[in-house]
């Protein structure tokens, strides 16, 4: 994922009702695996946050909590950029990471965690788990942790479908009104008052981008206007 560009998916279009989902399942993932914290993360631009932390005992990690992004420190900064797995079994036999604020000054010293990918290829952000101890996980852990990134993706592709759902509602909605146009350029105007195109005004409201074309009526009508024009006698 590019800095400059942002992640469509907040705190607002993720409903309550499906964090409150994905909180249940870091808290009883962890819970399972025996390890203190259980985090999703969500990239946007040039930040990297914490969406949801587990409610386990001994878990460092805040929600909400932000750093910068990239040269975040943080392990799934590396997840996000491998694109794939990240297992450290342990931070401090590891020079890549034994000098890590987590692993010195947390001393959360084990990680595996999967990047999420959004419907549209970009990246969302990360699903993890994390101990305060040496922890190699199977592969029964690696698959359950698979799963649920699988799980995370498919929620978003409802969330999406959803959206597309209600905005088609609201088209159907907005067009079936009588609405104001102007008899001379045809400009519609919205309901704040101003005077806009209507292939602005529809744009707004479907999201659909017109096309431009002649009609078959409008064509006929202007190719007989060049013909009389070419037969009429020069002045």
């Amino acid at each position: 994922m590019e800095n400059g560009n942002r992640n469509h998916f907040n705190r607002e279009n993720l409903t309550e009702d499906l964090l409150k989902e994905w909180q249940n399942l870091l808290n009883e993932t962890a819970e399972i695996l025996e390890v203190p914290a259980g985090l999703i993360t969500r990239l946007d631009g040039k930040e990297i946050e914490i969406l949801l932390s587990s409610e386990t005992e001994g878990n460092p990690y805040p929600a909400a909590c932000k750093a910068q992004y990239p040269d975040s420190g943080w392990y799934c900064e590396h997840t996000l950029k491998s694109r794939g797995l990240n297992l450290i079994p342990d931070a401090l036999e590891d020079p890549r990471w034994k000098n890590n604020a987590a692993a010195v000054d947390l001393h959360i010293i084990s990680y595996v965690g999967m990047p999420i990918v959004r419907p549209d290829g970009g990246q969302f952000g990360t699903v993890c788990f994390l101990d305060n101890k040496r922890n190699t996980h199977n592969n029964l852990h690696i698959r359950l942790v698979g799963q649920i990134r699988r799980m995370i993706e498919l929620s978003l592709r409802i969330v999406i479908a959803t959206e597309e759902i209600k905005k088609r509602d609201r088209l159907l909605v907005d067009l079936s009104k009588i609405y104001p146009i102007c008899s001379y350029c045809k400009k519609v105007r919205e309901s704040s008052g101003k005077w806009v195109s209507v292939e602005k005004y529809v744009r707004d409201i479907s999201g659909a981008s017109p096309t431009h074309g002649i009609c078959p009526q409008c064509y006929e009508k202007e190719i007989n206007n060049i013909l009389s024009s070419a037969a009429s006698p020069a002045d």
